[in-house]
This record gives C-alpha cells, sequence and structure tokens, in this order.
C-alpha cells in the first residue's frame, strides 16, 4: 500500500528548494512498540509495514532509535522502539520541526 506524506513539507521553501531537515528525536510515548531486530532477517522498511500498514515510514522508527545511523548499525538482538501509533508518531515530528523551523 503506498501512503503520500511529504515530510519535508515543512522545510519546503517558495521556489520549490527544500532546506536541510534537522535531526530530531521522537519522545517516548506509553503507546510504542518494541521488536527485536534479528539481523539478517529486519528491515525497517518491513517493521514500517508491520505496524504502519505502509513501508514508508520507516523513517520515523529510525528517528525513535537515535543512537543508530542506519539500520545496518542495529546488532542482533537489539530491542527497537517503534513509535505507535502511526498518527501520534506523525504528529510528534511534525511539531519538533515546526517548532524548529518558526525559530
Amino acid at each position: 500500500m503506498r501512503t503520500d506524506y511529504d515530510r519535508y513539507e515543512i522545510f519546503r521553501n517558495q521556489d520549490g528548494t527544500t532546506d536541510q531537515l534537522p535531526f530530531v528525536q521522537l519522545p517516548k510515548n506509553p503507546t510504542d512498540k518494541y521488536e527485536k531486530w534479528k539481523l539478517g532477517f529486519s528491515r525497517l522498511d518491513k517493521v514500517a509495514a508491520k505496524y504502519y500498514g505502509s513501508e514508508f515510514f520507516d523513517f520515523l522508527i529510525m528517528l525513535a532509535n537515535p543512537q543508530y545511523i542506519s539500520e545496518f548499525d542495529i546488532e542482533d538482538s537489539t530491542l527497537i522502539r517503534i513509535p505507535f501509533p502511526l498518527e501520534k508518531a506523525k504528529t510528534d515530528y511534525e511539531s519538533i520541526l515546526k517548532k524548529i523551523r518558526n525559530r
């Protein structure tokens, strides 16, 4: 299922260019899910599809696990945090970006 979501919209300029997105860390919520990473089998797009119904939100999971630069840095059997539910994760993400943009 393709879900169109423009994660760059908040940082898009009038001329169509996009400013560099800052790194943001998503806050922990009691509704977040956790999953054990299986090296050689786990992929963020698959985890996103499992919890969100769309593989296009894998970046939210990465932002919730800031100790890793990419999914290739995640060690076997590591418990990763999945911000959940999706709408809450998107709202948190957008809220943080708007605060940064409006400084």
